[in-house]
């Protein structure tokens, strides 16, 4: 099962952006409000006066409390579902748990163990140390070539900064500086500013919605999400072979821990948004059918990254022995899928080691990843 560690708060150039950019912004929204402009109602208003920013840089991507809540909720629901696998008792030689050199990977690989077992069970819980470099938990990181010709490439945006030029994206801009009763026309970053505020503000706390929502509406909101779909979608996802090619060492892990004799029975691997979506491509889920363009929104799509890729999302890949027959099921957020080479939802083990020979085979990550002369 490989998870993406549960909510956490944003990096440090957000969090800094958001203390001094959206305090200035409070500031001339009330103003305007009480010269009777914007689109508010006066408990919005009150909400927006009564808004604060104290968030310690030093915390910046830690884990929160509601991301330690989802940890514990998850691992609730995984052990009733599969008791066979994970059992009441916790015992080292069959149970797995890795993470990523990173706070938020550690403290979610601890609140999923918590609700795994009871309290005491939870102490002995032993984790295997994260390393500086993991290709298995987060190849990208350490893939020179996609570092260079996909993440650091400018014309991996081009797609994303076409639709922030769009027509979509200026009537929604317009939209929220009207509804805000603004002088002067927002800009991208402003905008996009305030709905990463109403993002991060209300997955911190499932009670609460952060006052930077109410500047957008419902079709605003689809506008802001398709503008962040499309870099996660070139970046992370279809866009370029390398994104998904490298991910067979992870794909090989997993072939390799169920051929095992006397391995664990289950494996929870703790890491990224960027592990999560690179995974899925590579096992051809959610592919859209044909490329996401920056030309115009496409609602239908299956590339949604708040679908497939929340705090705390999963892809659990469950072995089962049916009548002397290995099967494989895939579940992605706790619902079964059908993996799109496989007939049926239940998939014998030998299809996809036969559709995925390449990946278990012939996965040469430092081939793959190494610049050569060429690259440079």
């Amino acid at each position: 099962m490989v998870i993406r560690h549960g909510t956490r708060y944003p990096n440090a150039k957000d969090i800094t952006k958001i203390n001094t950019r959206l305090k200035e912004l409070k500031l001339e929204i009330l103003l305007r409000h009480r010269l009777g402009k914007g689109e508010l109602s006066d408990e919005q208003i009150k909400k927006i006066e009564n808004w604060t920013w104290d968030l310690d840089l030093e915390k910046e991507k830690f884990l929160t409390l509601e991301g330690q809540d989802e940890m514990i909720i998850l691992a609730e629901r995984t052990r009733k579902r599969f008791p066979g696998a994970v059992k009441e008792k916790y015992n080292n030689q069959t149970i797995l748990f890795r993470y990523t050199a990173t706070q938020r990977a550690q403290q979610s690989a601890r609140y999923f163990a918590n609700g795994l077992f009871d309290k005491k069970e939870a102490q002995d819980v032993l984790f295997s140390p994260a390393a500086k470099v993991d290709t298995v938990l987060r190849f990208y990181k350490h893939c020179d070539k996609w570092q260079k010709q996909v993440k650091k490439n400018p014309l991996t945006y081009t797609e994303q900064k076409l639709y922030g030029i769009s027509k979509e994206m200026n009537d929604t801009i317009k939209s929220v500086t009207k509804r805000l009763g603004l002088k002067n026309l927002l800009s991208l970053d402003d905008v996009n500013l305030m709905y990463k505020a109403c993002g991060f503000e209300t997955s911190w706390n499932k009670h609460f919605t952060s006052p930077w929502c109410y500047p957008f509406d419902v079709r605003s909101v689809q506008t802001m999400e398709y503008y962040q779909d499309l870099k996660y979608y070139w970046m992370d996802g279809y866009g370029h072979d390398l994104t998904y090619r490298q991910a067979c060492v992870s794909i090989k892990n997993m072939f390799e821990n169920f051929s095992s004799k006397g391995g664990p029975s289950a494996s929870f691997l703790f890491t990224h948004s960027g592990t999560i979506l690179k995974i899925l491509t590579h096992l051809e889920l959610f592919k859209p059918r044909s490329h996401l363009r920056g030309d115009k929104n496409v609602p239908d799509r299956t590339w949604r990254a708040s679908d497939i890729d929340c705090f705390g999302a999963n892809l659990a890949l469950v072995l089962y022995r049916c009548k002397g027959v290995d099967y494989v099921l895939a579940l992605h957020q706790e619902r079964v899928v059908k993996l799109p080479m496989c007939e049926k939802e239940l998939c014998p083990l030998k299809t996809l080691k036969e559709y995925f020979h390449k990946s278990i085979y012939e996965c040469d990550y430092t081939d793959m990843c190494s610049l050569k002369k060429d690259d440079l």
